[in-house]
């Protein structure tokens, strides 16, 4: 196996298990803050034979939007973070106002080190767009409020965005554009 791959899926794990923890979470901490009951049973229909049963369909769709959005957050807060670091990391390194601003905010011990890689961002990004895709077929489908897709699919598509972009100036440390226009 190569390294690129062993990096990914090294890198893929902790998304993985704070997606399925952020929707847990969710249904456990929506529950358990608004006092809703819900009983645990065996379904072999599905795909999952585990099912949480809420007493009805307003209360499911209730917690099930609550749980999609406590999902989405435990990946985009992150993701933010990482799209954010990088950004501000390639532009300090090309432009010293940058590093007066981030001197003035005292931020600077925050982004001198660049622990944040391409393939971290897009990995994050691709988890993302996945919980994403997940909230808007539930919204789709009547599970989960609307605003919550709308929310989810707009943020993943600008972290997109974020991500390209991280893409574009790391492939230009590579391939730099020679061609300057004046």
């Amino acid at each position: 196996m190569s390294k690129l791959i062993k990096r990914a899926l090294k890198n893929s794990i902790f998304p993985a298990i704070l997606m399925i923890a952020g929707k847990v979470f969710g249904i456990f901490f929506t529950s358990a803050v608004y006092g809703l009951t819900f009983e645990i049973g065996n379904d072999l229909n599905g795909i999952f034979s585990t099912q949480i049963y809420f007493n009805d369909s307003s209360t499911t769709l209730f917690v099930n939007s609550y749980s999609d959005l406590f999902m989405f957050a435990f990946l985009a807060i992150p993701t933010a973070y990482f799209i954010a670091k990088t950004a501000i990391f390639q532009s300090a390194t090309d432009d010293p106002k940058t590093i007066v601003k981030v001197t003035r905010f005292n931020i600077l011990q925050w982004i001198t080190k660049d622990d944040t890689t391409f393939l971290k961002i897009f990995i994050w990004t691709a988890f993302l767009w996945i919980a994403s895709a997940i909230i808007v077929a539930n919204t789709i489908q009547d599970n989960t409020y609307t605003w919550v897709g709308i929310f989810a699919g707009s943020f993943a598509f600008l972290c997109g965005f974020g991500a390209v972009k991280t893409f574009e100036v790391e492939s230009n440390k590579v391939y730099p554009d020679n061609k300057k226009y004046y």
